[in-house]
């Protein structure tokens, strides 16, 4: 195992003191709101029906708000002196109050019923007139949505403080402070690695699709830190835009975890899944633009169709661990909480408690900086290797263009010339095929230069048919040619058989007196695919280079190029006097897009 460098280790370290002050200063400010925050009691009855039957309002009440309206009757507990500031908080619901029948508070909403305008969360602040300890007090609370909010009722009667406006947004503004300060610094590392997946795209880089996926998913997850706090309606009062952004941070973050997920799964459910997340997404969008029901009563069908969707994720990665097909373990890993969050939270919205979105915070930003970390160590790395990536594209191009050029030398065309020209008169049918079979040649020459992965075995097949036809043409019977081919479903680079061949051809069967047999073979092996050159020429001592004043980069230049592009080999064996032979080794690997293997 390859162990941590102590800069590693320090961005590690520093990550994590980050994180435990942010949790500090979270703590730390909800500490001091309660210290300071005056919390009032409502003590008294509640009514269902419109004031037909009352019921005593106990301590902790428990009044689920999926009542379209309740009455509260009583007071704060006794004598309450005129000009006392008090602090409401109404969670997509309205209110009216009311002393012995006269109505001294209104929520607009009342009036024109729910709009976008009136739908949010917010802060309601009223100064009260005198109330005695004989007056009725009435607290009449409405819910216009039919879904969402359960738990409206008792958020309102459990957020009542007294205290001046001013000093109340103060003290509220900084309960909300440290989940604002986790959400921007999250964007601010998104937008980081949004960057960092463009530039990746631009460089050919390895890596610019999980960068992009997990920036787009803390982006939007950054924003949901940032607008699901209870002072939200302080500092932004565009209750409806608070809302649609609120909700809408909520789905796409939900895509986005659902892309990072199917990344590493191979399933096409899996893929499936995040299509679905996004046509859903879209059509609950689109619902609330045309205005046939507001954002906030989308949540309802969302979580319906998305508890399907993450099912479906986690069959996949429980299929994917079953099949042992997993590539990346932190990254399932990090899938199966992130899934098991959502479900925990979705639950939670469902019965109405107040911990809904918890799970889902706590484990994105513990798996958020273990990712960070992981990407930060992964650049260098993916750079590295994009570099000498380039590198070796260039010397491959650089050796194709050396092999093309050694191929097509001056007396090999004149050759072929001269034999064609000699044809033209005595057999001008023949002419006209070797003219084929020349253009056939070249156009294979020239076509690998702009080869940069490999080809089907047919095709170098063919430039080596094009080769031997016009050699046939020029040594008639002085070349025989034997096939042998078992296997051609696989994959190679270009302009590798055909050196051979000539080699084959030049150097063993020409300069043999009364020519020679030239085989070509293929074979599949239960771990590889091979093809054999071999001649029964003059053969030569390879442990000797030849001393002819020529370069004889050739075989060299196939060696490297199977090796760097399919990581095969070469064995070349000869005996002077008996011939030689050439065996490419070819290991197989995955499938192509063809379903040929390479």
């Amino acid at each position: 195992m390859k162990k941590l460098s102590y800069a590693a280790i320090g961005r590690i370290a520093a990550i994590l003191l980050l994180l435990a002050a942010l949790i500090s200063a979270f703590i730390s400010s909800n500490q001091s709101t309660q210290a300071f925050l005056l919390p009032i009691c409502f003590q008294g009855e509640y009514s269902l029906d419109s004031g037909e039957t009352w019921q005593s309002l106990p301590e902790n009440p428990d009044i689920p708000a999926k009542y379209d309206s309740i009455i509260l009757k009583g007071g704060f507990g006794g004598y309450v002196p005129e000009g006392t500031p008090f602090n409401f908080y109404l969670n997509h619901i309205t209110m009216e109050i009311f002393i012995n029948g006269e109505q001294f508070l209104w929520d607009d909403a009342n009036e024109i019923g729910l709009t976008d305008a009136t739908c949010g969360k917010k802060w309601y602040h009223w100064t009260s007139p005198e109330i005695s300890e004989e007056d009725v007090m009435e607290i009449r609370l409405a819910n216009f949505h039919k879904f969402g909010n359960k738990n409206a009722y008792n958020e309102l009667l459990g957020n009542i403080y007294g205290g001046y406006e001013e000093i109340f947004d103060k003290i509220m503004l900084n309960k909300g402070k440290a989940s604002r300060a986790i959400g921007i610094a999250v964007m601010v590392a998104a937008i980081m690695l949004l960057a960092a997946a463009l530039f990746f795209g631009l460089m050919h880089i390895e890596g610019g699709v999980t960068a992009g996926n997990l920036g787009a998913f803390a982006l939007f997850f950054g924003g949901y830190f940032i607008l699901d706090t209870v002072d939200l309606s302080l500092w932004s009062w565009y209750f409806s835009i608070n809302t649609y952004a609120l909700q809408m941070c909520i789905m796409l973050s939900a895509t986005c975890m659902a892309a990072c997920i199917a990344e590493n799964v191979k399933a096409k459910a899996a893929h499936g899944a995040v299509i679905a997340s996004g046509a859903v997404n879209s059509v609950l969008a689109l619902l609330s633009l045309f205005n046939v029901m507001v954002i906030y009563d989308t949540q309802f069908f969302w979580l319906l169709t998305h508890i399907c969707i993450y099912a479906v994720l986690l069959g996949c990665c429980v299929y994917e661990c079953v099949c042992k097909r997993v590539t990346d373990r932190l990254a399932m890993a990090s899938g199966f909480l992130l899934i098991i969050a959502a479900f925990a939270d979705m639950i939670s919205f469902f019965l109405g408690t107040s911990f809904a979105g918890i799970c889902s915070k706590a484990v994105f930003l513990g798996l958020f900086l273990i990712h960070i970390v992981r990407i930060i160590r992964i650049i260098p790395m993916n750079y590295k290797a994009a570099r000498e990536a380039e590198q070796l594209k260039a010397e491959l191009t650089e050796n194709r263009i050396s092999i093309m050029l050694s191929q097509i030398q001056p007396h090999f065309l004149y050759n072929c010339l001269n034999t064609i020209y000699g044809l033209c008169e005595k057999d001008p049918s023949a002419a006209k095929k070797a003219v084929s079979d020349f253009s056939d040649y070249l156009r294979g020459n020239m076509d690998s230069v702009s080869r940069n992965s490999p080809v089907p075995f047919e095709t170098e097949l063919k430039h080596v048919n094009a080769y031997l036809s016009l050699e046939k043409t020029r040594f008639k019977n002085k070349l025989e040619i034997v096939w042998d081919l078992k296997a051609t479903d696989f994959m190679l680079p270009a302009l590798t058989v055909q050196p051979l061949v000539e080699n084959a051809v030049k150097h063993g069967i020409c300069k043999a007196e009364n020519g020679g047999r030239l085989a070509i073979s293929s074979r599949e092996l239960d771990d590889r695919y091979e093809i054999e050159v071999s001649d029964n020429g003059i053969g030569f001592d390879v442990n000797t280079p030849p001393n002819d004043g020529k370069s004889h980069l050739g075989i060299e230049n196939v060696r490297n190029r199977l090796w760097k592009m399919c990581k095969a080999s070469l064995e070349l064996s000869s005996e002077v006097g008996k011939g030689t032979s050439a065996v490419i080794i070819l290991p197989k690997k995955t499938k192509n897009t063809e379903g040929k293997a390479v």
